[in-house]
């Protein structure tokens, strides 16, 4: 519970769960997964039913920038000459996703800022909602879109070259269609310590809030990824006639470096976690009767600590070199090379202060291992990320699920958090 101007604060845990479930419908498929991809029908139905949300309940108008972030602004800043607070998450979801993933970040800021609204609470700084586009991958192939734009991470020129995979349709195309302007895409750009804060709540997407039975945690770094597309050439030939020493079996090589990689990974000793995936692949020509000729694949290392993510790139390039011997051609295409970013020292005290006053909560502080807008925010001012719990450590799939209890908590958390900043921030 939250104390402002003697008037005792807290979100409205029923309101919050209604918003859940009914941002939950849109996208929702026969299995009861959410497809919400990026310029999706259901992406485009998701924006809307915010901005009406937002126009409804705030009696704000709301804008799209260039990059068609959606953007909405408290009405009771005293000090439009200070620099804004910004918070929110994103909408979009992974094909058969969650209703949590994203949205309730979005939904969290969205209720902590009609709880201030309803109060008509003063705040020194601009307040900014934001419903971010297209931060989950999608077949435009690129993620974390609209902070990417927002922080510079990416510009016009280098968007200009990215098409749908599946329809041909050009990314500049659907951010037009989303309400954007890719023409006139340099004015969603940000500058460095353009904005106070920025905070994004999101579910953790692990087990550790799970395991330790904690509903929510502070975050101190968000995880580096990178990523590589893989293409091993082979032989393909008939897979009755070919003897067993005569194959160059494309398939069999990536299931041997899918299992050395693991083994490698389980090897390493240290404070930060340190993951390894092969999560996508694609055989030729994938036919019952065929030793596969050629397989595609990406290769996925994360971890907080950098180093380690060098080391088992060093480690990838030995197996490969390995397969080369063997007569396989081996194709490398480093497609993501992200650094792990440290998140701002005084959003994470305060949000640490405001768990710690608790009696009924164990301050948890620790690195995401998923990828996060904030981690782009990061790159031109103060950015601050709050965990909340998910059951089983499940995300990315229709299993996903947070408790309203604790999502309650992290609500209220937010709440005291925004306002502390306020007060602490110039």
């Amino acid at each position: 519970m939250v104390k402002s101007n003697l008037i005792e604060l807290k979100i409205n845990k029923d309101r919050i769960k209604k918003n859940i479930e009914n941002l939950g419908q849109i996208g929702l498929s026969k299995q009861g997964g959410i497809n919400r991809s990026l310029a999706s029908k259901a992406d485009i139905e998701s924006r809307n039913w915010i901005k009406t949300y937002w126009q409804q309940n705030f009696n704000i108008s709301v804008t799209t920038d260039a990059a068609a972030n959606l953007w909405g602004e408290y009405p009771y800043s005293t000090n439009k000459s200070l620099k804004p607070l910004i918070i929110g998450s994103h909408n979009d979801s992974v094909p058969e996703g969650g209703k949590y993933d994203g949205a309730l970040g979005v939904l969290l800021a969205t209720e902590a800022f009609q709880t201030m609204v309803e109060k008509q609470i003063k705040l020194k700084h601009p307040l900014k909602l934001i419903s971010l586009t297209g931060e989950e991958p999608n077949p435009y192939q690129i993620s974390t879109l609209g902070s990417k734009i927002i922080s510079g991470v990416v510009d016009k020129k280098y968007l200009a070259k990215f098409k749908n995979i599946e329809t041909g349709e050009p990314l500049a195309t659907a951010i037009d269609r989303l309400g954007g302007n890719f023409k006139n895409l340099e004015s969603a750009r940000w500058l460095d310590n353009d904005f106070t804060a920025f905070i994004e709540c999101h579910i953790e997407q692990g087990r550790r809030l799970f395991d330790s039975g904690d509903p929510v945690a502070v975050v101190k770094k968000i995880t580096g990824i990178y990523r590589e597309l893989v293409v091993i050439d082979g032989e393909a030939n008939h897979a009755g006639t070919t003897d067993l020493f005569h194959r160059k079996d494309a398939l069999l090589s990536l299931s041997w470096l899918n299992v050395k990689l693991r083994e490698y990974l389980q090897s390493l000793e240290s404070n930060e976690p340190v993951v390894g995936t092969i999560g996508f692949a694609e055989i030729e020509p994938n036919a019952a009767n065929i030793i596969p000729g050629r397989v595609r694949f990406n290769v996925d290392l994360r971890s907080g600590d950098w180093g380690l993510v060098e080391e088992a790139i060093s480690y990838l390039g030995k197996l490969f070199t390995n397969l080369e011997k063997i007569g396989l051609k081996v194709t490398r295409n480093v497609i993501l090379n992200q650094k792990p970013v440290d998140l701002n020292a005084k959003i994470i005290q305060t949000f640490s202060n405001t768990i710690a006053a608790d009696s009924n909560l164990n301050l948890k502080v620790f690195t995401s291992m998923a990828g996060h807008d904030a981690a782009n925010m990061a790159h031109i001012g103060r950015s601050g990320m709050l965990f909340v719990k998910s059951i089983d450590g499940k995300s990315h799939c229709k299993e996903e699920y947070s408790k309203i209890e604790d999502i309650e908590v992290a609500g209220n958390v937010l709440l005291q958090t925004i306002l502390d900043l306020d007060r602490e921030l110039d």
